[in-house]
């Protein structure tokens, strides 16, 4: 299972911060997965979790798509 620890040096490790954001999301998915592993979720409940999810990826989408707009070329 990961730990917080793990997520915490992945985010750590990243260069930018949508990388960041990305590893943040990603090991929290993942932590998610490993502690529900085995465990069905009402249809509902899953419904809500994948929908947090798809929303943090679409706004980590969003960061990444204001940074590269706003950001000169060198």
């Amino acid at each position: 299972m990961a730990t917080l620890d793990e997520t915490l040096a992945a985010v750590s490790a990243e260069d930018t911060k949508v990388d960041g954001i990305i590893a943040f999301l990603d090991g929290i998915k993942k932590q998610l997965a490993d502690a529900l592993a085995g465990t069905t979720l009402p249809p509902a409940t899953q419904a809500k979790v994948d929908a947090i999810f798809t929303q943090a990826s679409a706004s980590a989408a969003k960061i990444d798509a204001a940074i590269s707009s706003n950001t000169p070329s060198t």
